[in-house]
């Protein structure tokens, strides 16, 4: 085809449409949250490029363990540069916290207002599926009616400040049920948000302009490896 009256143009045009095409494309994430009594489990899944860009992450298994918290996690991939998987198990204690929120400070210090780049970002994704159903019993009526509200309150809130954050494609589904028979405790949570790529892409620039420019935007991103290797 290049051979032909206009066939560099031709392919020009066509890879400028391919190259279009993914930049307007959408990630989507879904994520579900689940608990019942003891038992809790989460999953999130993020797809993207017609399956080119598929990334799971679950934990299957979560476990209190005196004053620790043991999780199991399985992630995998799979993209253009193949396949993996990965099972690791963690411990959540209170030193993790503690180190966590360094390593929050650390991050907010190397770069200018992180925290306006997230808001900004936040403002493009829209959200497409929230579903959330409570069940809550105490084994007393008044105070179950009391947790019911409780929790009921926590919801609206949420929504209202999520509201602000970013866009809402769909009404929110939310519901608590009170429980009066036995002390109970379940909850399922899903939502479905989309961001489009060629944002993703814009995004990840300017989060490199953000960061601090007396140290220019190698040495950025080199302190930026540091901190996330020591997390």
């Amino acid at each position: 085809m290049l051979g032909y009256p206009f066939g560099w143009w031709i392919t020009a045009g066509l890879f400028l449409l391919l190259i279009g095409s993914a930049l307007m494309s959408r990630i989507v994430i879904r994520g579900t949250l689940k608990r019942i009594g003891t038992d809790d489990h989460a999953e999130l899944r993020v797809r993207g490029l017609l399956g080119l860009i598929h990334y799971h992450w679950e934990m299957p298994i979560m476990k209190m363990n005196g004053l620790s918290v043991e999780v199991k996690e399985e992630k995998s991939k799979q993209n253009m540069g193949g396949d993996s998987e990965q099972v690791t198990k963690d411990k959540v204690d209170a030193h993790t916290v503690f180190q966590s929120i360094d390593w929050m400070n650390m991050l907010l210090k190397q770069t200018d207002s992180l925290l306006g780049w997230v808001k900004t970002t936040l403002g493009h994704v829209h959200l497409t599926e929230w579903r959330w159903r409570t069940a809550v019993g105490t084994g007393d009526a008044m105070w179950t009616a009391m947790a019911t509200g409780m929790v009921w309150t926590i919801k609206t809130t949420g929504i209202g400040v999520l509201s602000q954050m970013i866009r809402l494609k769909t009404e929110p589904q939310i519901s608590v049920e009170p429980v009066y028979a036995s002390a109970h405790f379940s909850t399922e949570w899903h939502f479905t948000v989309k961001l489009r790529f060629g944002y993703m892409i814009f995004a990840g620039i300017y989060l490199l302009f953000k960061m601090r420019h007396m140290r220019g935007i190698f040495r950025g991103l080199v302190g930026w490896q540091r901190i996330l290797l020591r997390a």
